[in-house]
């Protein structure tokens, strides 16, 4: 599966960091924000415990992502990256930080889940450009980004999912921020 109109890269990368978890290396995580120029950007990296995440603290990058570049993930002029290849580049960059295989079941845990309620869409921790109900940092949350109009509708459908907070803004398109490392 390459980089087509039918996977984007977005999903594509939060695919390979899924994958190197079950290759073991769950250290490995997602950064994402919406930047006010209308980019979704990313970072994959492996924080050390107790690190914050957010641009001003994070270290050991192990991908900085702009859906600027379209499928140029890497910045190296190819676009024809599939989930594997990117996990097996990812994976390789990985073995150089050990903290890179440190079982993190929890952020395994919620990446899979955010994948399963999404379809396999993405997310966005914190956006340049907000209203007050999309502080989702803030508020401890992440806006989620569906795969495809099904899978928005049937996490809307469920119960589960949706409700309000103390504002009055809506949970729905949401679900709570990863746990910190």
């Amino acid at each position: 599966m390459s980089l087509d109109a039918s996977v984007r890269p977005e999903a594509a990368i939060i695919a390979a960091v899924s994958r190197l978890h079950e290759l073991g290396f769950q250290g490995v995580r997602v950064a994402a924000n919406h930047y006010a120029t209308g980019h979704w950007r990313c970072r994959v990296l492996v924080p050390e415990s107790g690190d914050m995440i957010g641009p001003a603290h994070e270290r050991n990058i192990l991908l900085s992502y702009t859906n600027g570049s379209g499928g140029d993930v890497f910045g190296d002029g190819r676009t024809d990256w599939d989930v594997v290849a990117l996990a097996d580049r990812l994976a390789r960059a990985a073995e150089e930080v050990p903290s890179a295989v440190r079982p993190d079941p929890r952020y395994a845990t919620w990446l899979a889940e955010l994948r399963r309620r999404t379809a396999g869409g993405w997310f966005v921790m914190w956006e340049d450009a907000y209203v007050p109900e999309q502080m989702w940092e803030s508020r401890g949350l992440v806006r989620l980004v569906y795969a495809d109009r099904a899978a928005a509708e049937a996490d809307a459908a469920d119960p589960a999912h949706c409700g309000v907070d103390e504002n009055g803004w809506s949970f729905t398109g949401t679900m709570p921020a990863p746990p910190r490392p």
